[in-house]
């Protein structure tokens, strides 16, 4: 079965997401609908874009990802669709949203949509462009309908700039990606650039002004509740935690700041 996957700021108390499940069903009744959240912080597509790029790949080849954080619903920024090598498709507003993932996973061909043939409706109201285009436009992509149909091919698209994550001068460099619901401070930093530190070592965080002295560890037990801790999360990335506490708030972080790790000997006091 095809499935439709979504991602949008919309929230679960309005309709926004139930109607175009609707549309995307009456275009496409066989297709299956998934929501991946629909709790991206309003705007934030930065946020959006480091969500998209840790899931994609847990679902199967052939899906399609439609993916709505659109402030500039309306204007004359593009509503585009894309496949990538390895077998994705994408749909939705291209406002850098999609910059992770085309970064990641080689974009084999972009279309602007624009063949109203493929709309809801053949003149899309100006703030609803997710049931009366992308929604559609989603649908027949699921059903097998080729990209070309849906409008002339693009050479890129739009990329947000981010602090990419490296290691530099003896420090490890990245960015706040996003928060979950425990608090905990998602960065973009891969695990791996900590391989060569051992468990139950001290680490300190820079960000802004501050600094903040945490454990290394496996996860959020391995220390007192309380606790700052560092670790590589499910996706790969690490993490900034308390145990039981909120990360976000003992950092006093918003997102998207610039997070610098430096790291110890195990024992080693900072």
């Amino acid at each position: 079965m095809k499935l439709v996957v979504l991602l949008t700021d919309w929230g679960t108390k309005s309709y926004y997401q139930g109607v175009v499940k609707g549309v995307i069903k009456k275009v496409a009744p066989e297709v299956e609908v998934i929501d991946l959240t629909h709790e991206v912080e309003p705007f934030n597509v930065r946020e959006a874009m480091h969500v998209l790029v840790r899931a994609y790949r847990d679902f199967p080849r052939g899906t399609v990802f439609m993916a709505v954080v659109d402030y500039g619903v309306g204007t004359e920024r593009k509503a585009i669709a894309f496949e990538t090598e390895s077998g994705y498709f994408f749909v939705g507003p291209d406002n850098g949203l999609f910059t992770l993932v085309a970064e990641e996973d080689k974009i084999l061909r972009i279309v602007e949509l624009e063949n109203p043939e493929y709309f809801y409706k053949p003149a899309p109201s100006f703030s609803f462009h997710g049931r009366d285009i992308f929604a559609p436009v989603s649908a027949y992509l699921a059903k097998g309908v080729d990209l070309s149909v849906f409008g002339r091919r693009l050479e890129g698209l739009v990329f947000l700039p981010y602090e990419k994550a490296r290691k530099e001068n003896g420090e490890i460099i990245g960015e706040v990606a996003f928060f979950d619901r425990f608090g905990n401070v998602e960065t973009n930093i891969p695990g791996i650039l900590l391989k060569d530190l051992k468990f139950f070592s001290t680490v300190t965080i820079k960000k802004g002004g501050g600094e903040f002295v945490a454990i290394y560890c496996r996860t959020y037990g391995d220390v007192a509740e309380g606790e700052l801790l560092i670790h590589t999360d499910s996706s790969g990335f690490l993490e900034i935690a308390v145990n039981q506490g909120s990360a976000r708030e003992k950092l006093e972080l918003q997102g998207g700041e610039r997070i610098v790790v430096l790291c110890h000997r195990r024992g080693e006091v900072p």
